[in-house]
């Protein structure tokens, strides 16, 4: 009982202090981008990362916002080597050394949830290890609930104006655990490195998962350049223009035809290799958030850009009501003229300069208008849109991301509307058809066992339409090779009018 008293007597006090920190920011004059940044890093790690995760709802934050919180220090006061010592110990059940031959006690980096520090494994390899924060889960979710309370007690319309704050946390707390679990991140890891095992220009540590539990993350160390440090890049001999194309590849790839992409793309996760091994390589970092797309959302994708390039607004708006995602008594011409409103100015623009991530939130500003709630995969993939583009152009000012994307959006049309996608659907329905079939008939005769002798007429004509039937599968198999010709000729007249 005493420590539920003092459970109930801390969770007052750290309620207050929010509530202090909130009303000493004064946002009943007005929530501004800076001051919502103060309000964040004045609370703590928890908050950091709530800041990092509202970064990516440019669908329901203004834009300056976004921006401000996308500038929030990534980096928090390290924890002492003790705690870290402590953790790796209590995840191992040994001592520390038992397991590292050597293990710098300065962090590599430092972030909300963990820290990462160099070592050297007893068996000689150089690897680097994420440690959780002891106690970050039960911080967090404390942290999530008091704020929770907090909005209910600070009623202010400027906040319930830009963000229902109650959703974002429960998003937030969604992502903090998978992040808060690294075995979720050890297997993002892997399946992006299965992923992109034969692609030349893209590498991504390699997992020890030996060594691998919920709160201790292994990986092989990789000597790197940032790359955004356009100067030591140039010094190394690297092409920058060359690198952000790569990069810009690699994404579009990991959106189209994987489905599974990296969901925080910041220039502190993307290296270019040092290693004589992968040299001129990129390195992709920190697998915490990904997103995962179905074969809806990639055609969602596929063909509201498509619509777009075409200017085809009609057909943007149609295809919203046709996903669902509006309300179905929605007018397809009200639709249509508040995206025209938002997309016409684009093309203004030489082509290489229109942003595949700014069209995506447009698209997504306007749908909020007319009550649609946007999938938050599609919110990820938006972000790290913004920041590929961003980053590649740092690269490359002349970089065409258009460019890039178009090969995949040919390729998904051709998988979609030609013959290998006839070919898709007749090998996954062939097992349930070859089962069918033979059972035909006798599953008839059963049927036709229980009619009376008056139905004899019809039993007959239904065993001439079987061995009719018969004597055409065989026609089939041959007349399906001149629809899949048919298919090939019609596919290539659509590459030339879409195209």
């Amino acid at each position: 009982m005493p420590a539920r008293h003092e459970n109930r007597s801390e969770n007052r006090q750290r309620l207050m202090e929010i509530v202090e920190v909130v009303r000493r920011h004064e946002i009943i004059k007005g929530l501004t981008p800076e001051k919502l940044c103060a309000i964040i890093e004045e609370l703590g790690p928890t908050f950091v990362k709530l800041g990092q995760i509202l970064s990516m709802r440019s669908d329901i934050l203004p834009k300056a916002y976004c921006e401000a919180l996308t500038r929030l220090r990534s980096d928090v006061a390290p924890i002492p080597f003790e705690q870290v010592k402590a953790q790796i110990e209590n995840a191992y059940g040994r001592p520390l050394e038992e397991v590292f031959s050597s293990f710098d006690q300065q962090a590599l980096g430092s972030a909300s949830i963990a820290q990462a520090h160099a070592a050297t494994l007893q068996t000689g390899e150089k690897v680097v290890v994420k440690v959780q924060r002891q106690g970050i889960h039960e911080v967090m979710s404390r942290d999530i609930l008091l704020l929770k309370q907090a909005c209910k007690l600070l009623k202010y319309a400027p906040v319930n104006e830009l963000v229902d704050f109650n959703q974002v946390l429960d998003e937030m707390w969604v992502v903090a655990q998978e992040e808060m679990n690294f075995q979720t991140e050890a297997a993002n890891l892997e399946r992006f490195h299965k992923l992109n095992a034969d692609v030349a220009f893209v590498t991504s540590p390699a997992l020890y998962r030996d060594y691998t539990t919920t709160t201790v993350l292994v990986m092989e160390r990789i000597d790197g350049i940032a790359i955004d440090d356009r100067e030591a890049l140039l010094a190394g001999g690297y092409d920058p223009a060359e690198i952000g194309a790569k990069l810009a590849d690699n994404y579009v790839r990991q959106i189209m035809t994987d489905g599974f992409f990296h969901a925080d793309m910041h220039p502190g996760n993307i290296m270019v290799s040092l290693e004589p091994e992968s040299f001129g390589r990129y390195i992709s970092l920190d697998f915490g958030i990904v997103g995962t797309l179905t074969e809806f959302d990639k055609e969602y994708l596929a063909q509201n850009f498509l619509a777009f390039f075409r200017r085809d607004y009609k057909r943007v708006a149609a295809l919203h009501i046709e996903s669902g995602w509006v309300p179905s008594t929605t007018r397809v011409e009200e639709l249509e003229a508040a995206i025209r409103a938002v997309c016409e100015p684009y093309f203004d623009r030489p082509l290489a300069e229109i942003s595949l991530g700014m069209v995506l939130m447009r698209l997504f500003q306007t749908s909020r208008r007319f009550q649609v709630e946007i999938q938050p995969q599609l919110v990820l993939l938006q972000k790290t849109l913004l920041n590929i583009e961003g980053l590649g152009r740092q690269l490359d000012p002349n970089l065409d991301l258009w460019s890039t994307a178009k090969p995949f959006l040919e390729k998904w049309m051709l998988e979609q509307m030609g013959p290998q996608r006839f070919w898709h659907e007749l090998r996954e329905e062939a097992p349930r058809y070859a089962k069918l079939i033979p059972e035909l008939p006798r599953l008839v005769h059963q049927f036709l066992q229980q009619k009376n002798t008056s139905d004899q007429q019809v039993v007959q004509e239904l065993l001439r339409e079987q061995r009719r039937t018969n004597r055409l599968l065989q026609g089939l198999v041959y007349g399906g090779l001149g629809f899949v010709f048919g298919m090939l000729a019609m596919q290539i007249l659509a590459h030339i009018r879409f195209f």
